[in-house]
């Protein structure tokens, strides 16, 4: 029976691992890889420029561990569907081996998070501090240990029927104090709280002598992450299995008035239907909203106008560039067979709405960008040309899409 539970696994594995390859070809293409590298090098240039002037009032020991702390709550991945929560149901106590590969992916599959932020940190403490290795060495060594133990002792949490945000609030307060004091140089007291970890992980099958495997828990989460992870590939290309959700945002509804008169007509209908998906989505206008924020943090940190400028243009570009896949989810939904108009008055009210997001965004990154440089003004008129090019290389390859689905 193990040997079955570690095919069930491996099997389910590498369906996921297959799917991640095929929507991958969309993710990381040509443009996104290289606003991707542009980024990094954008980050690099300007964390040198930082770390060259750090300040010096604040606490980095506390900024750092919180960092660290959150990091290290791994969550734990199962690839259970709702099936599994009959059909398993009598192999359930055969499932051990199969939890300890979830909990070994779980732990691999994010451990590369940890790495990266040590390696940040490495130069700004030794910036900080010249007598820093050893306590930089045993804090690398915890925060690869925490989050393996973090998961053992989340799954035996799981198995008590305990909520989820308990845990994680306890590995966070756990991880915290350990990190702070090792960086504190309390390093002995550091690795001391360490072992509550593993005490916990001992003590908690005590206190569960059932052990019922938790089916509805593990299959809900493990839908939520896959769920989440079809909400990001969404953005590039169509999923056609995600389930899309609404939410209202009262503080916009300014932008949503009812066409009445004349303007409630087809030439204004698909105009309102983008603007109204927009606002009323839940997944373009977060992840837009998002490289908003991001592009007004790296224009604000970075100490050169021309950069600056650069960040803002490339974030202009690939924020409407990921809006070309807004059309395919909205054009050949259900009102195209609700109230049929043709594809010209489509494309035309998609493109109005791209002109009203662009002069948004625009206008939010002029401010931003003026502020800091207002000697440099006439640079924030780059940020609509791109914008203007991006919309009308946009358009135009969707009229030559519509043009081949005629034929």
């Amino acid at each position: 029976m193990d040997n079955s539970a570690t095919s069930l696994f491996k099997s389910r594995l590498n369906t996921i691992q297959k799917e991640k390859r095929y929507y991958n070809k969309f993710i990381f293409n040509g443009h996104f890889s290289v606003f991707l590298l542009i980024l990094l090098g954008a980050f690099i240039l300007g964390y040198g420029q930082w770390l060259q002037h750090i300040p010096k009032h604040i606490d980095y020991t506390l900024c750092a561990s919180i960092i660290l702390a959150v990091t290290s709550i791994f969550p734990i991945r199962t690839f259970l569907k709702d099936a599994d929560r009959i059909f398993l149901l009598p192999f359930e106590k055969h499932m051990k081996n199969y939890m300890n590969l979830s909990i070994r992916y779980s732990y691999f599959n994010r451990i590369a998070i940890q790495l990266v932020i040590l390696i940040i940190l490495f130069p700004l403490f030794s910036k900080l501090d010249g007598d820093f290795i050893t306590p930089f060495i045993i804090l690398s060594i915890l925060t690869l240990i925490h989050p393996w133990i973090g998961l053992k002792v989340r799954w035996q949490w799981y198995q008590l029927k305990q909520s989820s945000w308990s845990i994680s609030l306890i590995l966070f307060l756990i991880n915290l104090v350990t990190y702070d004091l090792v960086l504190g140089y309390q390093m002995y007291w550091g690795v001391i709280f360490t072992f509550i970890l593993p005490g916990g992980m001992l003590a908690l099958p005590k206190l569960n002598r059932v052990n019922l495997y938790p089916w509805e828990r593990m299959i809900n989460i493990e839908e939520r992450h896959h769920t989440n992870y079809y909400k990001f590939v969404n953005m590039f290309t169509d999923v056609k299995h995600l389930k899309e959700s609404a939410v209202r945002r009262r503080y916009l509804d300014f932008l949503l008035p009812t066409p009445k008169g004349r303007k409630f007509n087809s030439k204004n209908m698909y105009l309102y239907l983008f603007t109204r998906s927009f606002v009323r989505g839940r997944d373009a206008f977060s992840i837009i909203f998002r490289l908003i924020v991001i592009a007004l943090v790296l224009m604000i940190w970075l100490s050169f106008p021309i950069v600056s400028a650069i960040i803002g243009c490339l974030f202009m570009y690939i924020t409407l560039l990921q809006m070309s896949q807004f059309y395919t989810q909205q054009a050949y939904g259900l009102w195209p067979q609700v109230w049929p108009v043709s594809d010209v008055e489509v494309i035309k009210g998609y493109e109005k709405f791209l002109y009203r997001l662009m002069l948004i965004i625009g206008i939010i990154f002029s401010i931003a960008f003026i502020s800091i440089y207002p000697q440099y003004f006439f640079f924030a008129l780059i940020f609509f040309i791109v914008g203007w090019l991006t919309i009308r290389s946009t358009i135009k390859k969707l009229q030559y899409q519509e043009s081949l689905l005629k034929d």
